[in-house]
């Protein structure tokens, strides 16, 4: 029981450490940030932040580590979205 309540805990830790970045870039950029975004970088995080102890950093650093790993996936996803490539526009004459 108390292994699932601390999962429980980093999960939601982790959802919130990637809504973070999404926040502070729809901030900044005045709600341009994407609300589509706002999911894949939650899950993006969570991924990130589990991946840390499943590749066997488990002690006090490792949760620091996790926290460090689900800002920085979250920040990466928001940094490709935005230098992406836009499509270009369909031509009328084709």
């Amino acid at each position: 029981m108390f292994a699932f309540i601390f999962v429980s805990l980093m999960v939601v830790t982790w959802l919130a450490l990637g809504f973070l970045p999404w926040l502070a870039w729809s901030v900044a950029t005045r709600g341009n940030a994407g609300i589509g975004m706002l999911p894949v970088c939650m899950f993006g995080a969570v991924v990130a932040g589990l991946a840390v102890p499943m590749l066997g950093r488990s002690d006090g650093a490792g949760m620091g580590m996790s926290a460090a790993a689900a800002v920085a996936s979250a920040a990466a996803l928001l940094a490709v979205r935005r230098f992406a490539r836009a499509p270009e526009p369909a031509s009328a004459d084709r």
